[in-house]
């Protein structure tokens, strides 16, 4: 892609469309951001997607307008991209002056403008009691404090005339430590107390666990009701987000949903709970640094728009009967492996018992699917990328399932760039339930993967599995947020619990029930988009074992056939004969029974004739049946528990024995 190094229009609508003169064509998903064809497509080494490559406008706030593109292959041509847009910018903003419209459209308010002034008009009524504080660095102190609960008996206006009569805000408070403001205006010459809130109008967001640019960025793109965005001239962007709540508990519910529709991976000061939090003030100095208002009037203009908006519920567009009814389910663009089978946001769960090589076959669909080539047909419709996250396998065991997957599957060094591109692994052992969310969430967007995989399970729930309130909070509430905004597919390795002490319990199954067959509560079988089963298979003696994979919810759109060619939702599957690989074989064929009826002849206890059975010869060295001899023969001679114990007790008959 050529980038357009032309001047940009004489009076340019707002900064858009300067960044298109350069880019070309840019999708727009708010005022400042954007997916654009990437300017180094033609490098990609994976297939191109139309969201690969975002632009962020965030002109005069203190850092670069930015081209990102999650491919590695292309950064030259990015940084090329990144170098005209922000030279091009800078050259409008010359010449367009502070008081132009698009400087004015990113912010709310003309730059040449009193921001302390155009604060408090954005966030409090002429007759509200404001409370001030200049900031204090006490003895043996690194960080400021306010120096007292606060100025509380002038109003906004005479605020205002005060300041004006000074020539500034840094006139009437000298202080370097800071200067301090409370959210919500208070009672007059009261301490400030939450007690002391007359209107619950803000609630304060802040962050500074992650970089002040990336703040400003998540909060600006948020879509949340922000009455002002302040630089507190340390490491962290306050936010005063409007709750406009009647009382204390409305204004905590309205609070805890405005936190709970962020980003998993912006970690929220939990601090900043109560109404009368003090935040900084636009125009305090803090050492060297300025306290800056950076936005007003952001997002939708009171708390109820923003929730008749769908945010305040955390849903999507609804859809509607006309929608339905054009789309293209031959093309779905958010397929990703199969038939539909997986789409974007979707979720699988493999079940298998402990120790038969759950890993390792996780390990083949995410080798395979990263070259963009089918494991047991199943074909995704480009290379995928792979996060991997496990916490039972160290370096060495991943190290001979990877190479043993290499072997088996006839990779050569030719697979490996894609390899290394479309393959990250993390060891997590320490990360559950909500630390668990965040901490994939940020990995996310660091890597962009489509599928996300956790191995173990139950390593990572961080609760009683058993329990459906915990799986609704960790799939539901946690996890999903993450796929539905990212487009990601989760895969998780799961176990099975016990086995059934009867070793026909499971004999009429079908794979409907057999996707309930993971240890914990059925919620988890509701919440998966597919389950799949990977269980041990009854084999002759003298055969290798096998085992059966079988798909239990969405079956044949996964594309699966059997080793005759026939679409299939099970198959069977052993481990291959030179390296830790999986390979398709053929169903086992049970030995055909060589039993015949009796003629004629009845059972020591009557009844109709039985057939003749094999001897059970452990019976001739045993005084008594125990519940492990029990299972253990059932299982060895095929037989039902209840059986055996018919079994037993004729053979005690025969022998004179006692019942």
């Amino acid at each position: 892609m050529a980038l357009r190094y032309t001047s940009a229009p004489a009076i340019p609508t707002d900064f858009r469309q300067v960044a298109e003169s350069v880019l070309g064509p840019v999708d727009w998903i708010d005022e400042h951001s954007g997916y654009c064809a990437c300017p180094g497509a033609h490098r990609h080494t994976t297939p191109s997607r139309e969201r690969d490559c975002r632009v962020y406008l965030d002109a005069d706030n203190g850092h670069a307008p930015t081209v990102h593109c999650f491919h590695d292959s292309c950064q030259e041509e990015v940084a090329a991209a990144n170098f005209a847009l922000r030279s091009t910018l800078g050259k409008v903003a010359v010449q367009a002056g502070d008081h132009h419209e698009f400087v004015r459209r990113q912010n709310g308010f003309d730059s040449g403008t009193d921001p302390f002034e155009t604060f408090l008009k954005a966030c409090f009524e002429a007759d509200d009691i404001l409370s001030l504080a200049p900031g204090t660095l006490p003895d043996g102190e690194t960080r400021p404090i306010p120096e007292h609960g606060g100025i509380n008996v002038f109003t906004r206006d005479q605020w205002l005339e005060k300041v004006s009569a000074k020539g500034g805000i840094e006139r009437l408070f000298s202080t370097r430590h800071g200067l301090y403001i409370r959210i919500n205006p208070v009672t007059p010459k009261s301490n400030g107390s939450d007690k002391d809130v007359t209107a619950f109008r803000h609630t304060l967001i802040e962050s500074d666990r992650i970089p002040k640019a990336e703040q400003e960025r998540i909060l600006r793109d948020s879509g949340l009701p922000i009455a002002a965005l302040i630089d507190s001239g340390g490491h962290s962007i306050h936010a005063w987000v409007r709750v406009e709540a009647n009382s204390r508990d409305e204004y905590h519910a309205r609070r805890e949903r405005l936190w709970q529709s962020l980003p998993e991976g912006f970690v929220i000061d939990s601090q900043n709970r109560n109404p009368s939090r003090f935040s900084r003030c636009p125009g305090g100095r803090r050492g060297d640094a300025v306290q800056k208002l950076l936005a007003v009037n952001l997002g939708p203009p009171s708390f109820e728009a923003w929730e008749r908006e769908g945010d305040g519920l955390g849903l999507a567009e609804p859809l509607r009967v006309s929608q339905l009814g054009d789309y293209d389910t031959t093309n779905d663009p958010n397929n990703v492996l199969g038939n539909r089978w997986l789409c974007r946001g979707g979720s699988l769960v493999i079940v298998g018992q402990s120790g038969i090589g759950k890993s390792s076959f996780s390990m083949q669909l995410a080798v395979m699917w990263a070259l963009g080539l089918p494991v047991f047909n199943i074909r995704p419709v480009r290379p995928l990328k792979s996060l991997i996250i496990q916490a039972e396998n160290d370096i060495g065991d991943l190290a001979e399932m990877y190479q043993g997957v290499r072997i088996g599957m006839g990779l050569n060094d030719s697979h490996r760039p894609l390899l290394e591109e479309n393959i990250i692994f993390y060891r997590d052992t320490i990360h559950s339930g909500a630390d668990f969310a965040k901490t994939v969430d940020v990995l996310i967007q660091r890597h962009k993967p489509d599928l996300v995989w956790g191995d173990p399970l139950l390593n990572y729930i961080g609760d009683d599995a058993s329990q459906q309130k915990v799986i609704s909070e960790f799939c539901g509430r946690q996890l999903n947020p993450i796929s539905e905004r990212t487009g990601i597919i989760w895969c998780f390795m799961h176990h099975t619990g016990k086995p059934p002490s009867d070793s026909k319990a499971r004999s009429h199954w079908t794979g409907s029930d057999y996707a309930y067959s993971g240890l914990g509560s059925s919620a988890l079988t509701n919440w998966a988009r597919e389950v799949a089963v990977l269980m041990r298979a009854k084999t002759p003696d003298g055969q290798p074992p096998t085992f059966r994979f079988e798909l239990c919810k969405r079956r044949r759109r996964a594309g699966m056939m059997d080793t005759q060619g026939n679409a299939s939702e099970a198959i069977f599957v052993r481990h291959g004969q030179t390296g830790i690989c999986w390979q398709q074989c053929p169903e086992p064929k049970q030995e055909e029974s060589t039993g015949k009826y009796t003629i004629g002849g009845k059972s020591p206890r009557g009844g109709r004739p039985k057939s003749l059975e094999t001897p059970i010869t452990e019976f001739e060295h045993m005084e008594q049946l125990t519940r492990e001899q029990e299972a253990d023969l059932s299982a060895k001679y095929a037989i039902s528990a209840s059986t055996l114990r018919r079994r037993w007790r004729e053979h005690q008959l025969g022998q004179g024995g006692q019942q």
